[in-house]
């Protein structure tokens, strides 16, 4: 019976990130896929009638609350562009919430 071999610890690695990226053999991801077990998050970009900082502190508040989520406002373009597992269906209703018109302008 041969001996148990055990994969030396890395101990230059600060996080279990680190460990996977500098083993060998790490799990490597391609751009636009993600490992199984996690949800790939879908690009949507909708507009908002926002005209100052406030309308868009708005929005930040309404889409921090639904988690899930992450975002880009752009406020000169009255645009949020959102990376989500959620569907447009529920999007469109959360940024509802802020009380400002909304539309969606597609997948980006």
């Amino acid at each position: 019976m041969s001996p148990i071999q055990e994969t030396p610890a890395l101990p230059w690695a600060r996080s279990c990130s680190q460990a996977r990226e500098q083993a060998p053999g790490a799990m490597r991801t391609q751009e636009g896929t993600q490992p199984s077990g996690e949800k790939l998050l879908k690009k949507h970009e909708f507009s908002v009638d926002m005209a100052c900082e406030g309308c868009s502190n708005a929005v930040t508040r309404v889409l921090n609350k639904l988690g899930g989520v992450q975002f880009d406002i752009d406020l000169p373009n009255k645009k949020v562009c959102i990376d989500s597992e959620h569907s447009v269906d529920t999007l469109l209703e959360t940024l509802g919430k802020t009380g400002k018109a909304v539309s969606y302008l597609g997948p980006k």
